[in-house]
């Protein structure tokens, strides 16, 4: 029964994270870019939902906070976590998975999206491997 009352309060904030989302005096990069340096004048379409969303997680996590001081930070989290998906449905027309995809094309790879060198790979192996003697001393 915990976990429905958890999910009906996410209900609940779903819209004021929605309000929160549109709401146009909320736009913390906007600073951001007023004081960017030369050539880095505005954020990517994936830079401003990941800032958007975050925002829209942190009313949700507050107002959970808010509406119960001693509730846990995991349960806050869980409330916020169906907040914001929810609020971000309504928000937005454009899946992560599509922003996502976008951003590579335009910029590239990012580091971890690239296949490691043969060296790469050999040293993660080396790293992930035990000697004999801690592989016996283990089982024993």
């Amino acid at each position: 029964m915990l976990l429905s009352s958890k999910i009906d309060r996410a209900d609940d904030f779903m819209e004021e994270v929605r309000n929160a989302l549109e709401d146009e005096a909320a736009q913390p990069l906007s600073q951001l870019e007023r004081v960017a340096p030369e050539g880095c004048n505005y954020f990517s379409e994936l830079e401003a939902s990941i800032s958007e969303l975050s925002f829209g997680y942190g009313v949700a996590w507050a107002l959970a906070r808010m509406g119960d001081p001693l509730l846990s930070s995991g349960a806050a989290a869980t409330i916020a976590e169906h907040s914001v998906r929810d609020a971000w449905r309504l928000f937005s027309d454009q899946s992560w998975t599509e922003l996502m995809a976008q951003d590579r094309a335009q910029r590239g790879p990012v580091e971890g999206d690239a296949e490691p060198s043969d060296l790469g790979q050999f040293m993660q192996k080396v790293g992930g491997s035990r000697s004999r003697r801690e592989q016996r001393a283990a089982e024993a």
